[in-house]
């Protein structure tokens, strides 16, 4: 199923290429907030993205974005029970490779705004609480797909500015052991130069 969906974006990403006026190539990293949704007393987990990118020019308006990217994603977790007497917390830290395909929009010289699918393919997933650490990537969902919706600024240098918002469309987990049906969500703060 991975290599089918990659496939497809190669291929549409290769017609689009063909057909486009400008093909430029980038490099991007930033911030990331991330969490899980409907996890009860999870809170945002701050980490990182890095990567590359394609952006093909499509006319003076539209453009294609590829990307490529590591993505330090999760939750950390706090929750306090029998009325406050025990606190129990920890972090899942979960990483993945993420191949958002963004459609961008220029409304004005050098602002864009930007909506588009991805697939997150998953690195690694670790719990960790105190100084125990455990390995549950098998308790997760190996694929994940999202939508994102963003804006972004770039500069005649190539250099730019970006926020997105991702909204996670799958569970992230593939067992019941964890009871939940929580999706990734978050936003992502990016610098990026286009060479």
């Amino acid at each position: 199923m991975k290599k089918l969906i990659l496939s497809g974006v190669l291929a549409i990403g290769t017609m689009l290429a063909v057909q486009a006026q400008n093909v430029t190539f980038g490099v991007k990293g930033g911030l990331n907030l991330m969490k899980l949704t409907n996890f009860d007393g999870h809170k945002t987990r701050a980490s990182f993205n890095i990567g590359g990118l394609v952006n093909i020019e499509l006319d003076k308006s539209w453009a294609i974005q590829p990307e490529l990217l590591y993505s330090g994603q999760g939750t950390k977790y706090s929750k306090s029970i029998l009325w406050g007497a025990i606190n129990t917390s920890g972090t899942l830290k979960t990483d993945y490779i993420n191949i958002p395909v963004m459609v961008q929009y220029t409304i004005v010289p050098s602002f864009y705004l930007e909506a588009g699918p991805q697939v997150g393919i998953l690195a690694g997933a670790k719990w960790k609480a105190g100084d125990n650490s455990t390995d549950i990537k098998s308790d997760m969902r190996s694929t994940d797909f999202g939508l994102n919706f963003g804006f972004g600024y770039k500069t005649d240098m190539g250099l730019g500015f970006g926020g997105r918002y991702n909204f996670g469309l799958t569970n992230v987990f593939n067992t019941d052991k964890f009871n939940h049906d929580s999706k990734n969500s978050g936003a992502q703060i990016d610098v990026f130069y286009i060479f």
